[in-house]
């Protein structure tokens, strides 16, 4: 597996949608899950909605991911520095992507995320994740569309990543990798 991605959204946290019960597929990492595919990455996505924060951490246990990309808001900051304490301890690799990281980029960094994707992940994670899998952390300064912790322990950002050109030539989102 080159990547798991997740998120940390758990349904019974959420009253409203747990009476309404209608919750929606997590479509930005099944975009980032079927663009990946299609250039021969092997990717796992693990969706949190219907699951519980143990079994997130059997499966991570299980699996062993060398990479996990975690979406990241608000609402879900306390399940996801749960998550990335528990990826970091595993020996993953921990990227992290949204709103909420991007604008708190020194706080994540600080609490162990690897790097933070700034804006689309389709495009930076396929430049990413080879320079992980072979580099590891070091040359981060060459990936654009990332914050990192640089060597002086401060968050770098690299240049912006190029948008996508076409998006109709985008695959449609990976729902097959969900239940």
């Amino acid at each position: 597996m080159d990547i798991l991605l997740t998120h940390g959204y758990y349904l019974y946290e959420d009253p409203h949608e747990l009476q309404v019960m209608r919750p929606y597929p997590p479509l930005g990492i099944l975009y980032l899950s079927s663009h990946l595919k299609a250039r021969g990455f092997d990717v796992a996505v693990f969706d949190t909605t219907f699951s519980s924060p143990q079994a997130f951490r059997d499966y991570v246990d299980r699996e062993r991911p060398s990479v996990v990309g975690i979406y990241t808001n608000m609402m879900t900051r306390t399940n996801v520095l749960a998550m990335l304490r528990h990826c970091k301890a595993q020996g993953a690799m921990v990227v992290l992507g949204g709103p909420e990281p991007v604008n708190y980029a020194d706080e994540y960094l600080a609490r162990g995320a690897d790097a933070i994707v700034a804006g689309e992940g389709e495009l930076t994670l396929e430049a990413l994740l080879p320079h992980l899998q072979k580099h590891g952390t070091s040359g981060l300064a060459a990936i654009n569309g990332i914050i990192y912790r640089g060597d002086d322990g401060v968050a770098a950002h690299t240049p912006p990543q190029a948008l996508i050109g076409n998006l109709n030539a985008q695959p449609f989102p990976d729902r097959a990798a969900i239940d």
